[in-house]
């Protein structure tokens, strides 16, 4: 017997798109990606970009609904989903439904929140994988993935802006965005650290031992204005090779990121899971656990099992795949 396929559900980003047939309790069947972010959509024609990526699964079934998460809600993609405030669960993601294409899709509106200062911050896409991510029952667990407290969980989502996010009784009541990944980018490529970057044949290399030193200089003293220049000293001195320069300035700005977050939250009691790249995932792993922190790995295709249950919360699902929903 053919496994029902019951959703697509795409996570439409700004450099890719990737769609995923889902089945009963959201389990993926098939799954594509392409090189179809907004950024890479020319005047407006999204319409043809799913249709080049999904064409033939949406011919097998007419009904078949579809829920995109991700920038394509946003005010520069297909049809802008107002941000909803925190707490917000599964239950508070009301789809905004487009009805351009030639079946309706179901967007994922992000979240959005205040900190004490009154100063707003958003995500768009990650809200959908925490949900996929997070404990589904009242055992604290998520398939492999055990919990001592299924109520309280942290989640970490790293990338050009990496996301931290608290999670209690299944609704993110607090999350925050650090922008890591885009000012290491910014700093190798735009600034005098970079000139020392490589050796004499053009090498980076992946020097462990500097990428520890950078964590645990970054973490020890938080801010980092400071301690930028030392990606270059320690260079200049012969204290670091070239080659671990790269390294180095990557672990400073994770350990100074991992700092922040953690006076932020101020209880760090509870294992973080990572959610996102697998490589980058290892990297934050191994960061997280030079400064004493335990995290784990969230499972695969979290972003799918997202898409599920917000569209079993939203009604989108035929009454017999709802009831099986994890």
């Amino acid at each position: 017997m053919l496994p029902r396929i019951a959703l697509l559900g795409l996570d439409w980003g700004t450099s890719s798109l990737r769609g995923y047939l889902i089945g009963e309790r959201g389990a993926v069947l098939a799954e594509r990606s392409a090189k179809a972010g907004i950024l890479h959509i020319q005047n407006g024609a999204f319409a043809e970009a799913l249709l080049e990526l999904a064409g033939d699964w949406l011919a097998t079934d007419e009904n078949l609904p579809i829920v995109a998460s991700g920038m394509i809600g946003s005010r520069q993609g297909w049809a802008e989903a107002p941000y909803v405030e925190i707490p917000a669960g599964a239950g508070d993601l009301t789809l905004h439904r487009y009805d351009g294409f030639d079946r309706p899709v179901y967007i994922v509106p992000g979240l959005a929140r205040r900190d004490q200062d009154g100063v707003p911050d958003v995500m768009r896409g990650e809200e959908t994988q925490i949900v996929g991510a997070h404990i589904s029952d009242a055992h604290g667990h998520n398939g492999d993935n055990p919990r001592t407290d299924p109520k309280k969980e942290l989640f970490l989502l790293p990338g050009s802006h990496s996301k931290w996010a608290l999670v209690m009784d299944r609704r993110i009541t607090w999350f925050a965005t650090f922008m890591t990944g885009e000012l290491f980018a910014a700093l190798k490529d735009h600034t005098i650290l970079g000139r020392m970057m490589t050796d004499s044949n053009g090498n980076t290399g992946d020097d462990k031992a500097a990428f520890a030193r950078g964590v645990k200089y970054g973490h020890a003293k938080g801010a980092t204005l400071q301690r930028l220049f030392s990606a270059r000293t320690l260079a200049l001195f012969g204290e670091l090779p070239q080659t671990g320069v790269a390294a180095y300035l990557s672990g400073l700005l994770i350990g100074a990121e991992i700092a922040e977050a953690r006076a932020l939250v101020h209880d760090l009691s509870t294992t973080i899971t990572i959610i996102g790249d697998p490589d980058l995932g290892q990297r934050y792993l191994t960061a997280l656990s030079l400064c004493g922190q335990s995290a784990c790995l969230a499972p695969d295709n979290a972003v799918a099992r997202g898409h599920w249950r917000i569209a079993a919360a939203n009604g989108l699902l035929s009454v017999a795949a709802a009831c099986a929903t994890p």
